[in-house]
C-alpha cells in the first residue's frame, strides 16, 4: 500500500481533533447541563477516542482493531436513533423511533445469528441503519423549516441536525465505495472524503453551540408596599 501523502495525514488530525470541539463548546460556554446538546456533543466525543486509536501502531497492527471499527459501524445507527429520540421533541417522530429501535436491534440480532456476522450481514446492518437514519434526520429537518422556529435553541438544533445530514449525506457515498465496491475505490481517498465531512459537519454543529446564549430567567420582585401605597405612585 503506497505511504498516505502528509495533506491527507493533516486533514486526518485536523479532522480528529474537531471531533472534541463540540464538547469542548460546551464545557466553555457551561452548557453541559443542557441534555440535547450534550448528547450530540457524547456522539462525537465517542468518535473521535475511536478515532484517536487508529493513529496507535499497537492497535492498528492488533486484531482488535477490526473487532472495534466492526462494532462502531454495526453501533452508529442503534445509538443514532436512540440520541434522537431523546432529543426531539416531535411525539410523531419519538413515537416512531420508539418502535423502530428495538425492531431494528431484533432484526441485527437475527441476521447476527443466522448469518454469524459475515461480511455481507454487516454491510446489510450498515446500510439499513443508514437510510433509516437519514430519513430520520429528514423528517426533523421538515418540522424544524415548516414550524418556521426562530428561537435560539431551535435555530442551534437545525445547525446540528444540518451538520447530521451533511455527515450521514456523504456516508452513503463512503458506505458505497468501502462495502458495495470495495475494490474499486482508493481507501486513502475514502478516508480524505470522510475526513472532510467531519470537519464540515462538525465545524456547523459547533458553530450552532458557540451561537447559542441562554435566556437570562426574569424574576418579578415582590412588593411590599401596601395597594394605597402602590396607587398613589401609580397616579
Amino acid at each position: 500500500m503506497k505511504e498516505t501523502p502528509s495533506t491527507y495525514q493533516f486533514i486526518a488530525a485536523i479532522a480528529a481533533i474537531s471531533f472534541f470541539v463540540p464538547f469542548t463548546v460546551l464545557m466553555a460556554k457551561q452548557l453541559l447541563k443542557n441534555r440535547m446538546f450534550v448528547w450530540f456533543a457524547v456522539y462525537w466525543l465517542l468518535a473521535g477516542v475511536v478515532n484517536l486509536l487508529y493513529y496507535s501502531e499497537t492497535f492498528t497492527s492488533s486484531p482488535i482493531m477490526v473487532v472495534t471499527g466492526r462494532l462502531y459501524n454495526l453501533a452508529d445507527a442503534p445509538f443514532m436513533l436512540f440520541i434522537l429520540y431523546k432529543t426531539s421533541h416531535i411525539e410523531s417522530i419519538k413515537n416512531s423511533i420508539k418502535k423502530m429501535l428495538p425492531a431494528f436491534l431484533w432484526a441485527a440480532l437475527l441476521i447476527t445469528i443466522i448469518t454469524r456476522l459475515q461480511d455481507y450481514a454487516e454491510t446489510l446492518m450498515v446500510g439499513m441503519g443508514l437510510g433509516i437514519i437519514l430519513m430520520y434526520i429528514i423528517w426533523i429537518i421538515i418540522h424544524y423549516i415548516r414550524g418556521i422556529r426562530h428561537e435560539n435553541a431551535a435555530y442551534s438544533m437545525q445547525l446540528i441536525y444540518y451538520a447530521l445530514l451533511f455527515e450521514y449525506g456523504v456516508s452513503v457515498v463512503t458506505f458505497i465505495y468501502n462495502y458495495i465496491l470495495p475494490e474499486q475505490s482508493a481507501l486513502q481517498d475514502i478516508f480524505l472524503i470522510y475526513n472532510l465531512s467531519t470537519i464540515i459537519a462538525v465545524s456547523v454543529a459547533s458553530y450552532g453551540l458557540v451561537n447559542y446564549e441562554e435566556k437570562p430567567v426574569i424574576t418579578k420582585k415582590n412588593s411590599n408596599k401596601k395597594p394605597r401605597e402602590a396607587e398613589i405612585t401609580f397616579l
